[in-house]
C-alpha cells in the first residue's frame, strides 16, 4: 500500500486541524464512514498511530504532530496550484505566440491583439510574420500556437477555421490607363501593362485561375514575390497591380489608387492551430477578435 497520498494528507491536516473526523468531513464533503477509511488506510500505511480518542475529541500524537509539522507545505502548495490553473484557463501569465502572412500585419493582428489583451490583461505575446508553409514548420515546433493565412488549406494534423473572407482590387497608379474606369475587368488588366503575382501564393493563385479560365495571358514580366514591395513597384514602375483589399488600404504609398475588380474574386481567412492549442483561452480570445474585425470591416467599419 502506497502510504502516502494527496487526499490522505488532506484528510490528516484536515482531521488535526479541527480534532473531529466529523468536523472534518464537513468541510471536505465527504461522508464520515469515508474520512474515518482514509484515517485508517494512513495509519495503516504509515504503521503509526496518529490520533487518539479522548472524551468524544480526536487528539494528535506526537508522531502525528511531526507529520502535520512537515506537511504544512501542502496547503500552500496546492493554493498555488490552484491559483496557476485558473490563470492557464484565464490566460493570464501566458505567452500566445502568433505568426500571420503580412496582409494582416498593418491593422487586424495589432488590433485583435490590443483587444485580447484588455479581455487578459498580463498575458505576453510574440508577434511574427511568415507565409503559410513557414507557420506551420513554427507550429509544429511548438514555436506557433495561432496562425493566419489566406486561401486553401489543408494539412491532416493542423485545425483550419474559417474567420473571415477579403477581395482582390486593382492597385494602379493615379495617372494610369485603368483609373478611367469605375470598374476593371479580367480582360482590362491583359490589356495594359501589368505587375504580376507569383503563383505560388495565395492571391496569385486565385488571380491566374480566373485568367487561366477565361483564356487570358498571365503577365509576369515583373513578378512580386511580397506584398510589401508591390505598392512601391507599382509606383516606380508605373504598372497597376492586383493585391487584396487590405494590402491596397493600408501601404503608405502616395499616387496610387484602389480600383474595384470584376468579377469578383474572394479570398478565404483562416485561423490555423494544433489540435490541443485550439482550446486554449487566450487562442480562443484572439480568434474570435480578429473575426469580430473581419466581420466589422465587411460591414464597411474602417479604421
Amino acid at each position: 500500500m502506497k502510504p502516502l497520498t494527496l487526499q490522505r494528507l488532506q484528510v490528516f491536516c484536515s482531521v488535526y486541524e479541527r480534532h473531529s473526523i466529523t468536523a472534518a468531513a464537513r468541510d471536505m464533503k465527504l461522508s464520515q464512514p469515508t474520512v474515518s477509511r482514509h484515517l485508517r488506510d494512513f495509519e495503516a500505511a504509515l504503521g503509526l498511530t496518529l490520533f487518539v480518542l479522548d472524551k468524544g475529541r480526536v487528539l494528535p500524537t506526537p508522531e502525528a504532530d511531526s507529520i502535520y509539522n512537515e506537511s504544512r507545505f501542502l496547503e500552500d502548495g496546492i493554493a498555488r496550484l490552484e491559483r496557476r490553473i485558473e490563470s492557464l484557463r484565464k490566460g493570464t501569465g501566458t505567452r500566445l505566440p502568433v505568426m500571420s502572412v503580412g496582409l494582416l500585419s498593418p491593422h487586424f493582428v495589432p488590433m485583435a491583439l490590443k483587444r485580447t489583451m484588455d479581455v487578459l490583461p498580463g498575458l505576453r505575446v510574440t508577434v511574427d510574420i511568415g507565409t503559410a508553409e513557414q507557420q506551420t514548420t513554427f507550429m509544429r515546433a511548438g514555436m506557433v500556437e495561432v496562425g493566419l493565412v489566406v486561401g486553401k488549406f489543408a494539412e491532416p494534423d493542423i485545425v483550419s477555421e474559417s474567420i473571415g473572407r477579403g477581395r482582390l482590387v486593382v492597385l494602379s497608379p493615379e495617372n494610369g490607363p485603368l483609373t478611367r474606369l469605375k470598374t476593371v475587368t479580367l480582360e482590362d488588366l491583359v490589356a495594359v501593362p501589368m505587375l504580376g503575382l507569383t503563383a505560388r501564393g495565395p492571391l496569385g493563385r486565385v488571380l491566374n485561375e480566373a485568367l487561366v479560365e477565361r483564356g487570358l495571358p498571365y503577365d509576369d514580366t515583373i513578378t512580386g514575390n511580397s506584398l510589401v514591395s508591390v505598392p512601391h513597384l507599382v509606383k516606380a514602375m508605373d504598372r497597376a497591380a492586383v493585391v487584396d483589399e487590405f494590402t491596397a488600404a493600408f501601404h503608405g504609398v502616395a499616387g496610387l489608387v484602389t480600383l474595384p475588380l470584376e468579377p469578383e474574386l474572394p479570398i478565404e481567412i483562416q485561423a490555423i492551430t494544433m489540435g490541443a492549442d485550439a482550446q486554449k483561452t487566450a487562442v480562443q480570445t484572439f480568434v474570435a477578435e480578429m473575426r469580430h474585425l473581419l466581420d466589422e470591416w465587411a460591414a464597411g467599419q474602417r479604421p
